[in-house]
Protein backbone atom coordinates (compact mmCIF):
# COMPACT_ATOMS: atom_id res chain seq x y z
CA UNK A 1 0.00 0.00 0.00
CA UNK A 2 2.79 2.30 0.85
CA UNK A 3 4.16 1.80 -2.94
CA UNK A 4 0.67 3.31 -4.13
CA UNK A 5 0.78 6.37 -2.12
CA UNK A 6 2.39 8.86 -4.60
CA UNK A 7 0.95 7.64 -7.21
CA UNK A 8 -2.74 8.33 -5.49
CA UNK A 9 -0.57 11.40 -4.33
CA UNK A 10 -0.13 12.42 -8.07
CA UNK A 11 -3.44 11.49 -9.12
CA UNK A 12 -5.20 13.87 -6.14
CA UNK A 13 -3.08 16.87 -6.88
CA UNK A 14 -3.39 16.37 -11.03
CA UNK A 15 -6.92 16.66 -10.28
CA UNK A 16 -8.85 20.08 -9.34
CA UNK A 17 -10.56 20.00 -6.28
CA UNK A 18 -13.16 21.43 -8.12
CA UNK A 19 -13.62 18.67 -10.98
CA UNK A 20 -17.02 17.70 -12.29
CA UNK A 21 -17.87 14.87 -13.87
CA UNK A 22 -20.37 14.64 -16.74
CA UNK A 23 -22.05 11.96 -15.62
CA UNK A 24 -25.83 12.40 -16.30
CA UNK A 25 -27.93 12.81 -13.01
CA UNK A 26 -29.51 9.74 -11.30
CA UNK A 27 -33.60 9.76 -10.54
CA UNK A 28 -32.88 10.70 -7.08
CA UNK A 29 -30.81 13.48 -8.09
CA UNK A 30 -33.34 14.90 -10.24
CA UNK A 31 -36.06 14.71 -7.36
CA UNK A 32 -33.83 16.07 -4.95
CA UNK A 33 -33.82 19.21 -7.26
CA UNK A 34 -37.19 19.26 -8.99
CA UNK A 35 -39.02 19.03 -5.66
CA UNK A 36 -42.08 19.15 -6.56
CA UNK A 37 -41.64 15.52 -9.18
CA UNK A 38 -41.82 13.93 -5.18
CA UNK A 39 -45.63 13.55 -5.88
CA UNK A 40 -46.45 11.63 -9.26
CA UNK A 41 -49.85 12.38 -9.44
CA UNK A 42 -50.63 15.66 -11.06
CA UNK A 43 -54.45 17.10 -10.84
CA UNK A 44 -55.80 17.78 -15.00
CA UNK A 45 -57.70 20.34 -14.69
CA UNK A 46 -57.37 21.09 -11.22
CA UNK A 47 -58.84 17.26 -11.03
CA UNK A 48 -62.09 16.05 -11.71
CA UNK A 49 -65.45 17.15 -9.22
CA UNK A 50 -68.50 14.97 -8.42
CA UNK A 51 -67.17 12.86 -11.79
CA UNK A 52 -66.86 15.66 -14.09
CA UNK A 53 -63.78 16.93 -15.47
CA UNK A 54 -61.95 19.83 -16.79
CA UNK A 55 -63.90 22.75 -14.90
CA UNK A 56 -60.42 24.15 -13.44
CA UNK A 57 -62.84 25.24 -11.04
CA UNK A 58 -62.42 26.46 -7.55
CA UNK A 59 -63.98 23.95 -5.90
CA UNK A 60 -62.40 20.92 -7.74
CA UNK A 61 -59.15 22.53 -6.25
CA UNK A 62 -60.29 22.71 -3.14
CA UNK A 63 -62.17 19.00 -3.21
CA UNK A 64 -58.95 17.73 -4.71
CA UNK A 65 -56.66 19.13 -2.01
CA UNK A 66 -58.09 18.00 0.49
CA UNK A 67 -57.67 14.58 -0.84
CA UNK A 68 -54.24 14.54 -0.94
CA UNK A 69 -53.14 16.34 -4.03
CA UNK A 70 -50.24 18.75 -4.52
CA UNK A 71 -49.52 19.63 -7.58
CA UNK A 72 -52.23 20.89 -10.08
CA UNK A 73 -52.27 21.33 -13.91
CA UNK A 74 -54.26 24.21 -15.04
CA UNK A 75 -55.69 25.43 -18.28
CA UNK A 76 -55.39 28.74 -19.49
CA UNK A 77 -57.00 30.33 -22.38
CA UNK A 78 -56.37 34.22 -23.51
CA UNK A 79 -59.99 36.36 -22.84
CA UNK A 80 -61.43 38.78 -25.50
CA UNK A 81 -59.71 41.06 -23.28
CA UNK A 82 -56.27 40.18 -22.97
CA UNK A 83 -56.30 38.42 -19.94
CA UNK A 84 -56.15 34.34 -19.02
CA UNK A 85 -59.19 32.56 -18.14
CA UNK A 86 -58.92 29.37 -16.57
CA UNK A 87 -60.58 27.38 -19.15
CA UNK A 88 -59.54 25.01 -21.53
CA UNK A 89 -60.84 26.26 -24.60
CA UNK A 90 -63.41 28.62 -25.92
CA UNK A 91 -65.53 25.60 -28.24
CA UNK A 92 -69.07 25.68 -27.41
CA UNK A 93 -69.13 21.92 -25.92
CA UNK A 94 -67.70 23.22 -22.90
CA UNK A 95 -70.89 25.52 -22.45
CA UNK A 96 -73.05 22.62 -23.06
CA UNK A 97 -71.20 20.09 -20.88
CA UNK A 98 -70.52 22.71 -18.15
CA UNK A 99 -74.49 24.10 -18.59
CA UNK A 100 -73.79 27.53 -18.99
CA UNK A 101 -76.26 29.86 -20.99
CA UNK A 102 -73.99 31.51 -23.28
CA UNK A 103 -75.33 33.08 -26.59
CA UNK A 104 -75.34 31.49 -29.62
CA UNK A 105 -73.08 34.17 -30.60
CA UNK A 106 -70.19 33.64 -28.48
CA UNK A 107 -70.38 29.95 -28.13
CA UNK A 108 -67.01 29.84 -30.38
CA UNK A 109 -65.36 32.54 -29.49
CA UNK A 110 -63.33 33.95 -26.48
CA UNK A 111 -64.98 36.12 -24.06
CA UNK A 112 -64.14 38.76 -21.95
CA UNK A 113 -63.05 38.14 -18.48
CA UNK A 114 -65.75 39.53 -16.80
CA UNK A 115 -67.95 37.48 -18.81
CA UNK A 116 -66.21 34.53 -18.45
CA UNK A 117 -66.36 34.99 -14.98
CA UNK A 118 -70.36 35.59 -15.02
CA UNK A 119 -71.14 31.96 -15.85
CA UNK A 120 -71.22 29.38 -12.90
CA UNK A 121 -70.07 26.07 -14.14
CA UNK A 122 -73.03 23.47 -13.72
CA UNK A 123 -74.76 25.96 -11.70
CA UNK A 124 -72.91 25.21 -8.69
CA UNK A 125 -68.51 25.80 -9.30
CA UNK A 126 -66.74 28.83 -9.62
CA UNK A 127 -64.58 29.87 -12.65
CA UNK A 128 -61.11 31.40 -12.21
CA UNK A 129 -58.73 33.86 -13.58
CA UNK A 130 -54.86 33.53 -13.47
CA UNK A 131 -55.28 36.41 -10.56
CA UNK A 132 -57.56 34.00 -8.49
CA UNK A 133 -54.85 30.77 -9.33
CA UNK A 134 -51.91 33.20 -8.23
CA UNK A 135 -53.61 34.26 -5.02
CA UNK A 136 -54.59 30.66 -4.30
CA UNK A 137 -51.18 30.01 -4.65
CA UNK A 138 -50.01 32.44 -1.46
CA UNK A 139 -52.65 30.90 0.33
CA UNK A 140 -51.35 27.52 0.09
CA UNK A 141 -47.76 27.78 -0.28
CA UNK A 142 -47.56 23.70 -0.23
CA UNK A 143 -49.30 23.61 -3.96
CA UNK A 144 -47.58 23.71 -6.96
CA UNK A 145 -49.43 24.89 -10.73
CA UNK A 146 -48.54 23.60 -13.59
CA UNK A 147 -49.64 25.78 -16.42
CA UNK A 148 -50.95 23.97 -19.53
CA UNK A 149 -51.42 27.21 -21.97
CA UNK A 150 -51.78 25.66 -25.26
CA UNK A 151 -50.60 28.90 -27.79
CA UNK A 152 -47.30 28.03 -29.76
CA UNK A 153 -47.51 31.23 -31.98
CA UNK A 154 -44.67 33.72 -29.95
CA UNK A 155 -46.23 36.31 -29.36
CA UNK A 156 -49.52 34.65 -27.78
CA UNK A 157 -46.77 33.07 -25.89
CA UNK A 158 -45.25 36.14 -24.85
CA UNK A 159 -48.71 37.69 -23.91
CA UNK A 160 -49.65 34.69 -22.05
CA UNK A 161 -46.40 34.56 -19.72
CA UNK A 162 -46.08 38.00 -19.31
CA UNK A 163 -49.85 38.16 -17.80
CA UNK A 164 -48.52 35.32 -15.40
CA UNK A 165 -45.37 37.17 -14.25
CA UNK A 166 -46.80 40.74 -14.26
CA UNK A 167 -49.68 39.24 -12.35
CA UNK A 168 -47.70 36.73 -10.05
CA UNK A 169 -45.41 39.97 -8.82
CA UNK A 170 -48.33 41.75 -7.55
CA UNK A 171 -49.44 38.79 -5.66
CA UNK A 172 -46.21 37.74 -4.33
CA UNK A 173 -42.98 37.35 -6.90
CA UNK A 174 -42.49 34.13 -4.54
CA UNK A 175 -45.02 32.01 -6.25
CA UNK A 176 -43.09 32.19 -9.41
CA UNK A 177 -41.41 29.17 -8.03
CA UNK A 178 -44.13 27.57 -7.83
CA UNK A 179 -45.80 27.56 -11.65
CA UNK A 180 -44.74 25.12 -13.67
CA UNK A 181 -45.00 25.80 -17.28
CA UNK A 182 -45.55 22.95 -19.75
CA UNK A 183 -43.30 24.00 -23.01
CA UNK A 184 -44.57 22.52 -26.12
CA UNK A 185 -41.27 23.26 -28.63
CA UNK A 186 -37.81 24.35 -28.75
CA UNK A 187 -39.37 27.67 -29.96
CA UNK A 188 -41.54 28.20 -26.98
CA UNK A 189 -39.41 27.47 -24.57
CA UNK A 190 -36.97 30.58 -25.61
CA UNK A 191 -40.07 32.65 -25.53
CA UNK A 192 -40.87 31.82 -22.35
CA UNK A 193 -37.09 31.89 -20.71
CA UNK A 194 -36.95 35.55 -22.73
CA UNK A 195 -40.36 36.50 -20.36
CA UNK A 196 -39.28 35.29 -17.01
CA UNK A 197 -36.29 32.53 -15.88
CA UNK A 198 -38.91 29.63 -14.46
CA UNK A 199 -37.32 27.81 -11.85
CA UNK A 200 -38.92 24.64 -13.13
CA UNK A 201 -40.18 23.46 -16.58
CA UNK A 202 -41.98 20.93 -18.30
CA UNK A 203 -41.49 19.85 -21.85
CA UNK A 204 -45.03 18.18 -23.02
CA UNK A 205 -44.52 16.22 -25.94
CA UNK A 206 -48.97 16.59 -27.19
CA UNK A 207 -47.74 19.29 -29.44
CA UNK A 208 -44.63 18.48 -31.16
CA UNK A 209 -43.82 15.87 -33.94
CA UNK A 210 -40.22 15.29 -32.36
CA UNK A 211 -38.79 11.74 -32.59
CA UNK A 212 -37.64 9.87 -29.06
CA UNK A 213 -34.35 10.81 -29.92
CA UNK A 214 -34.52 14.25 -30.30
CA UNK A 215 -37.02 14.66 -27.14
CA UNK A 216 -33.81 12.89 -25.76
CA UNK A 217 -31.28 14.85 -26.89
CA UNK A 218 -33.08 18.65 -26.19
CA UNK A 219 -33.71 17.64 -22.75
CA UNK A 220 -30.13 16.99 -22.30
CA UNK A 221 -28.76 20.11 -23.80
CA UNK A 222 -31.42 22.23 -22.32
CA UNK A 223 -31.58 21.76 -18.95
CA UNK A 224 -35.20 19.97 -19.06
CA UNK A 225 -35.67 17.73 -16.00
CA UNK A 226 -39.46 16.48 -16.64
CA UNK A 227 -41.00 15.33 -19.73
CA UNK A 228 -44.91 14.99 -20.15
CA UNK A 229 -46.56 12.85 -23.27
CA UNK A 230 -49.31 11.24 -23.64
CA UNK A 231 -50.16 7.67 -23.52
CA UNK A 232 -49.53 6.91 -27.12
CA UNK A 233 -46.26 8.31 -26.90
CA UNK A 234 -45.21 6.22 -23.26
CA UNK A 235 -42.89 3.76 -25.11
CA UNK A 236 -40.91 1.27 -22.95
CA UNK A 237 -37.75 2.17 -25.41
CA UNK A 238 -38.61 6.05 -24.79
CA UNK A 239 -39.09 5.71 -20.68
CA UNK A 240 -36.06 4.63 -20.50
CA UNK A 241 -33.85 6.25 -22.77
CA UNK A 242 -35.37 9.47 -20.89
CA UNK A 243 -34.97 7.64 -17.23
CA UNK A 244 -31.22 6.71 -18.61
CA UNK A 245 -30.11 10.54 -18.62
CA UNK A 246 -32.06 11.31 -15.25
CA UNK A 247 -35.08 12.69 -16.89
CA UNK A 248 -38.82 12.06 -15.41
CA UNK A 249 -41.69 10.82 -17.55
CA UNK A 250 -44.81 11.86 -16.40
CA UNK A 251 -47.78 10.70 -18.56
CA UNK A 252 -51.72 11.97 -19.21
CA UNK A 253 -54.54 11.16 -18.64
CA UNK A 254 -55.14 8.06 -17.16
CA UNK A 255 -58.02 7.29 -14.63
CA UNK A 256 -57.45 3.46 -14.09
CA UNK A 257 -54.95 2.45 -11.56
CA UNK A 258 -54.20 -0.75 -13.46
CA UNK A 259 -52.80 1.45 -16.15
CA UNK A 260 -50.92 3.59 -14.00
CA UNK A 261 -49.51 0.49 -12.52
CA UNK A 262 -48.51 -0.86 -15.99
CA UNK A 263 -46.79 2.46 -16.87
CA UNK A 264 -44.88 2.59 -13.36
CA UNK A 265 -43.59 -0.85 -14.12
CA UNK A 266 -42.23 0.52 -17.05
CA UNK A 267 -40.46 3.60 -15.81
CA UNK A 268 -42.95 6.15 -16.22
CA UNK A 269 -42.51 8.66 -12.86
CA UNK A 270 -45.83 9.75 -12.51
CA UNK A 271 -49.22 10.61 -14.32
CA UNK A 272 -51.89 13.26 -14.76
CA UNK A 273 -55.07 12.19 -13.60
CA UNK A 274 -58.77 13.47 -13.19
CA UNK A 275 -59.75 11.20 -10.32
CA UNK A 276 -57.18 8.88 -9.45
CA UNK A 277 -56.15 9.82 -5.61
CA UNK A 278 -53.28 8.35 -3.55
CA UNK A 279 -55.81 6.19 -1.52
CA UNK A 280 -56.46 4.42 -4.82
CA UNK A 281 -52.75 3.90 -5.59
CA UNK A 282 -52.34 2.57 -2.28
CA UNK A 283 -49.96 5.38 -1.34
CA UNK A 284 -49.62 7.24 1.92
CA UNK A 285 -49.06 11.06 0.89
CA UNK A 286 -48.28 12.01 4.05
CA UNK A 287 -44.36 11.97 3.85
CA UNK A 288 -44.91 13.44 0.51
CA UNK A 289 -46.61 16.11 1.82
CA UNK A 290 -44.37 16.32 5.30
CA UNK A 291 -41.44 16.43 2.78
CA UNK A 292 -41.96 19.95 1.87
CA UNK A 293 -41.98 21.31 5.21
CA UNK A 294 -38.66 20.68 5.83
CA UNK A 295 -36.31 23.86 6.17
CA UNK A 296 -35.11 25.00 2.86
CA UNK A 297 -31.41 23.52 1.19
CA UNK A 298 -30.39 20.70 -0.49
CA UNK A 299 -32.26 17.40 -0.53
CA UNK A 300 -31.74 13.39 -0.44
CA UNK A 301 -34.20 11.19 -2.00
CA UNK A 302 -34.93 7.89 0.01
CA UNK A 303 -36.91 4.97 -2.18
CA UNK A 304 -39.63 3.38 -0.49
CA UNK A 305 -42.73 1.42 -0.86
CA UNK A 306 -45.21 3.62 1.11
CA UNK A 307 -49.55 2.05 1.61
CA UNK A 308 -51.96 4.15 3.32
CA UNK A 309 -53.26 1.94 6.28
CA UNK A 310 -56.33 3.02 5.23
CA UNK A 311 -56.45 2.17 1.31
CA UNK A 312 -58.64 -0.06 0.32
CA UNK A 313 -56.34 -0.58 -2.74
CA UNK A 314 -54.55 -4.25 -3.30
CA UNK A 315 -51.38 -5.07 -2.19
CA UNK A 316 -50.41 -6.20 -5.99
CA UNK A 317 -51.50 -2.59 -6.75
CA UNK A 318 -48.26 -1.17 -4.62
CA UNK A 319 -46.74 1.42 -6.06
CA UNK A 320 -42.80 2.12 -5.17
CA UNK A 321 -42.53 6.17 -4.22
CA UNK A 322 -39.96 8.04 -2.97
CA UNK A 323 -39.95 10.51 -0.32
CA UNK A 324 -37.49 13.41 -0.34
CA UNK A 325 -35.34 14.15 3.14
CA UNK A 326 -32.78 16.48 4.59
CA UNK A 327 -29.39 15.44 4.40
CA UNK A 328 -26.49 15.37 6.51
CA UNK A 329 -23.94 17.97 5.55
CA UNK A 330 -21.61 16.14 2.56
CA UNK A 331 -17.88 15.55 2.87
CA UNK A 332 -15.62 18.03 2.17
CA UNK A 333 -13.08 17.24 -0.96
CA UNK A 334 -10.97 17.11 1.74
CA UNK A 335 -12.34 15.06 3.96
CA UNK A 336 -12.97 12.83 1.10
CA UNK A 337 -8.70 11.94 1.02
CA UNK A 338 -8.34 11.74 4.41
CA UNK A 339 -10.85 8.41 3.96
CA UNK A 340 -9.76 7.07 0.85
CA UNK A 341 -5.91 7.63 2.89
CA UNK A 342 -7.06 5.71 5.84
CA UNK A 343 -8.92 3.22 3.74
CA UNK A 344 -5.77 2.22 1.85
CA UNK A 345 -3.91 1.28 5.04
CA UNK A 346 -7.13 -0.65 6.98
CA UNK A 347 -6.50 -3.96 5.62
Amino acid sequence: MKILLPFVLMMTIATPLNATTTTPPTTEETIANEEWTRFPLIAHGLGGIDGVDYTNSLEAFKVNYDKGQRLFEVDFSITKDGQLAARHDWMGYLATKFEQDIPAEKLEEPLTLREFKSYKILEDYTPLSFGDVARLSKQYPDVYFITDTKETDPELVKQQFTIIRDTANRVDPAILDRFIPEIYSPEMMEVVRGVFPFKHVIFSLYLTAMEPSEVVEYVQTNDVHVVAMPEERATKEFIQSLNDVGVLSYVHSLNKVRDVKKLMKMGVHGVYTDFLTYKDLGIDVAPLIAAGETPAGPTTVQSLTTVSAASSAPASETITQTVVTPPSAAPSTWEKFKLMISNLFTF
